[in-house]
Formats: C-alpha cells, sequence, structure tokens
C-alpha cells in the first residue's frame, strides 16, 4: 500500500477510463457517420458535455484499493481525483476530436434518412433540412423493444447482460424527462463492452438527449 503502488493502481484505473471514454465517443460519432447525419455545432457541444460527464462519474465510481479492508488515511476522497488527473482527456481535447471528425464528413441536404436498426419493420426516419436532426419514432416501445431484443442477442447471458437490460428499462422510463441523461450515462457506462452492439442506436438515443438538454 505504498505511495507509489496506489499511483500506479490509479494509472492503470485512468486508462481504463480513458479507453471507456474514447470508445463511447468513437461509438457515437461512427453512429452519427453511418447514417449521414450532420453534427452542427451545438451537437457537437452537448456530445462533448457528455462525453466528459460520463468520464468524470466512471472516475468518480473508481475505489480506492484496500489493505486489510481499510482504505488508507486521506485516500477514499482523494483517489477519484488521482484517477480523474492522470486520464488526461480534457473537455478541449474531446471537442477537437468531435470537429475533426464531423468537418471530415461531407454534409448533405437530404430530407429523410430511414435507420434500419434491426429486422425488416424496425425503422426510424430522420428528418434533416438545416443540418439539424428531428427524430420521428413509430413509437418509443418499438425503440427499446428493438434496443432489448439487441442485448438479448448479443450479449451472454449473466449479470453483465441483466445489468444493461435494467438500464435499458430506466432509460425508457424516464424518455422526455430531465433525468433521461442520467439513466443515458448509466446505460453507456453499463454497456461499455458492448458499444459495437449498440452503435446503430447511439444516432437516436443522442438525439432524445440532446432534446432533452435543450
Amino acid at each position: 500500500m505504498s505511495g507509489a503502488m496506489i499511483r500506479e493502481t490509479a494509472r492503470i484505473d485512468a486508462e481504463q477510463v480513458r479507453a471507456m471514454t474514447e470508445a463511447r465517443l468513437d461509438a457515437i460519432l461512427e453512429g452519427y457517420e453511418l447514417h449521414g447525419i450532420a453534427i452542427d455545432d451545438q451537437m457537437a457541444v452537448d456530445i462533448c458535455d457528455e462525453i466528459i460527464q460520463g468520464m468524470n462519474q466512471l472516475a468518480f465510481n473508481c475505489k480506492c484499493p484496500t489493505w486489510g479492508g481499510s482504505v488508507p488515511s486521506g485516500l477514499e476522497s482523494d483517489y477519484p481525483r488521482m484517477v480523474a488527473q492522470a486520464v488526461g482527456l480534457s473537455a478541449n481535447l474531446v471537442k477537437t476530436q468531435i470537429d475533426r471528425r464531423r468537418l471530415m464528413v461531407k454534409k448533405t441536404e437530404g430530407s429523410t434518412t430511414i435507420y434500419n436498426v434491426q429486422g425488416d419493420n424496425a425503422r426510424w426516419n430522420i428528418n434533416s433540412a438545416d443540418h439539424s436532426v428531428n427524430v420521428i419514432t413509430k413509437s418509443s416501445a418499438e425503440f427499446f423493444t428493438a434496443l432489448r431484443e439487441r442485448v438479448e442477442s448479443g450479449v451472454p447471458d449473466g449479470d453483465e447482460r441483466k445489468k444493461i437490460l435494467d438500464a435499458v428499462t430506466a432509460l425508457e422510463q424516464t424518455h422526455g424527462k430531465p433525468t433521461f441523461a442520467q439513466r443515458y450515462t448509466d446505460l453507456i457506462a453499463a454497456a461499455a463492452n458492448h458499444m459495437t452492439l449498440l452503435a446503430p442506436f447511439i444516432p437516436a438515443l443522442s438525439e432524445m438527449l440532446h432534446n432533452v438538454l435543450k
């Protein structure tokens, strides 16, 4: 439990937090790119805020290692701060990554994009005329049903799948409410190891979040 060991443990935790944060950011941006949705300036700011908040929450949840069941004096509250400092991912850096990705994608003036999320009938229409995005769903129940089916088919049965499905249920229950943002963060954290699986759903979820934050 030396100081050097605590710092090394914090560095390892920070690497995991950074990897999860970057994977989350990549999944969100890739979802927009796959469906040709242009990210405007306000959306870029909102995505950046969302990513930083999620990163800070992951760092805050990191626990200092114990020795004999106890935490070294003063480290219980300081350890998450040590992890956050070691992550090395600032809001400016995240915003730069978002801007690089969105400015590399050719913005189109298309009027309608159809999300073929899963199966022949699970579609969500996205109308865009001024580079803003307006999600129109057949029903939120359909969307979350498709999301659950994707999790059930892609994540092995066990505690991890149950945790993700519980997060999906909590997210659906707060759809359109201010608490949706926190439940969205909970889902991304729970599904951090399966972001590729959820990537087709990220644009629609991000737009729901964008509407709540507005």
